[in-house]
């Protein structure tokens, strides 16, 4: 119930959620009629999850196979529009990683070193921004031959 006014903020609400909102005047006599309910759908927000189930492995001396299924929907908060792929050589700081923009859910990555030890983590991301990253996976490319 919300007092003699005539605008209200509703808050704790979900992202991108749709609502049905109805109004209807009170007084001393009681309540009256209500409105047809409203829709209203709430602004998307980013990611609350990282992509899941990432898979990786090394398909060459110099490539590796990566795919991931999207954040958990309930999680999504909008429609995921890309991915961010992100690989460094283990051992180097996470800040020097490459990092590619797709909007599919798996890539190979090529012109890699051989017989090297790479780490891949993965995020999604709405029109608002990035979600969190996903935890990384490591994966050596074959040697030579392989």
């Amino acid at each position: 119930r919300i007092g003699n006014t005539e605008s209200h903020n509703l808050s704790g609400l979900y992202p991108d959620t749709l609502y049905y909102i109805w109004l209807a005047a009170r007084s001393q006599r009681g309540e009256g009629a209500t409105t047809p309910p409203i829709p209203v759908r709430t602004k998307q927000y980013v990611p609350g999850a990282p992509p899941r189930n990432i898979s990786a492995e090394a398909t060459s001396a110099t490539t590796i196979a990566i795919s991931w299924q999207p954040p958990p929907i309930e999680r999504s908060n909008g429609r995921i529009i890309y991915y961010k792929v992100f690989f460094v050589e283990a051992g180097q700081s996470d800040s020097e990683a490459t990092v590619t923009t797709l909007n599919t859910t798996e890539i190979l990555l090529d012109e890699l070193k051989k017989w090297t030890e790479y780490k891949i983590w993965v995020l999604a991301g709405t029109s608002v921004g990035d979600g969190p990253k996903s935890y990384p996976v490591t994966v050596r490319t074959h040697e030579d031959g392989m």
